[in-house]
Order: structure tokens, then sequence, then C-alpha cells
């Protein structure tokens, strides 16, 4: 299936967001495709996520030579759960295997006040080169335009090239370069 089959059948496989009483998002969306699914993290999930992290995933997302432990990533959920409650700027989603369901990673908007949004997304030890990280980011990138996401960005390290293909194959342009944290980046835009 393209990757525009797949956005199209997007808007018809998901089910609504349901919004409390305030117009807040009350749950995580589920979105899936023969591929990947999307949808909140749980406790139970907690050992794999620790498990799944790496020296590689500590390094990209800055917090090498330090690792998750369970504690921080009970924090972790705690805070993206607060954020899809309160309609916040984070939306962390589980990537899970579609027919095990099992966690392999994960992805996350952060929307920014101007109608923008950067993305990140990873994929546990044991589980990359199987194109979970590039569909999750596809869904990714669909859910953001039912949302009103204008335009979407991710940075990249130069050294990254595993995340510039994922990028890249979910529709992702090279727009120049970025300083993030002091780091310059890639910049792609889509």
């Amino acid at each position: 299936m393209s990757c525009t089959s797949r956005l199209q059948n997007l808007g018809r496989s998901r089910p609504p967001l349901r919004h409390d009483t305030l117009g807040r998002v009350a749950i995580v969306p589920e979105l899936r495709d023969d591929r990947i699914l999307l949808n909140a993290h749980t406790d139970e999930d907690v050992s794999a996520h620790v498990a799944g992290e790496d020296e590689e995933t500590a390094r990209r997302f800055g917090w090498w030579p330090k690792r998750s432990t369970e504690q921080t990533v009970r924090a972790a959920y705690a805070d993206w759960a607060r954020n899809w409650r309160e309609s916040g700027p984070t939306r962390t989603f589980a990537a899970r295997d579609p027919d095990t369901g099992a966690l392999v990673g994960g992805c996350e908007l952060r929307i920014r006040p101007d109608g923008t949004a950067e993305v990140s997304y990873w994929t546990h030890a044991g589980q990359r080169g199987r194109r979970y990280a590039t569909n999750a980011l596809i869904l990714l990138t669909g859910y953001a335009g039912s949302i009103g996401i204008t335009r979407l960005e991710a940075h990249i390290a130069p050294d990254n090239h595993a995340s510039q293909h994922v990028a890249e194959s979910a529709g992702f342009t090279q727009a120049g370069t970025v300083i993030d944290d002091g780091t310059e980046m890639i910049r792609y835009t889509r």
C-alpha cells in the first residue's frame, strides 16, 4: 500500500478523538495500519521501554551516559498522559507491532503556537531496520494534519543516517540546518 493510500485510509480506520466537556482530548487516539499501531503507553510497557533503550537512544536524545529507569519512564508516561488530558503541546504515542501489540518504540508531536510542530521518533534496540519508525512517522503525519498542523519539522543529527532515511521515506525533505540545544542539526520539513 502506498504512503498516500495509507494516509487516506487513516481517516477511515481510526476512531474519532473523544473530548471531555471542556474540549480536551480525553483519550489517546489509536492509529493503525497493517504495519504499525500507535496508541497510549501503559504501566505494562515500563519494563519493555527500559529494556528497549540502549546507548544509541540515550545518545540521540541527549541524556547519555545516563539511562532511563522504571521511575523516570513512569514519570515520562505521566507527563505524556497529562499532555493528552490537558490538550498540551506534546502528543506522544507508543509504537507497537500491530500483530502482537509489543512495544517497539514511539513517536512524538510537539505542537508550537504558530500551528507547526516538531516530530521525533524512536525504535527500541532489537527492533530497528523493520520500518517501524517510518510507518509510525507516516501515521503521526496524518494525525498532525487531522488536527490542523500546517507544517512539520524533524531535527536530525548529521551522522544519524537511519533517522534521515526515515524522515525522507515519510515524505520529509531537507531544508537547511538549525541549532537545537547548542548542536547543529539537519532540518527536515513536510
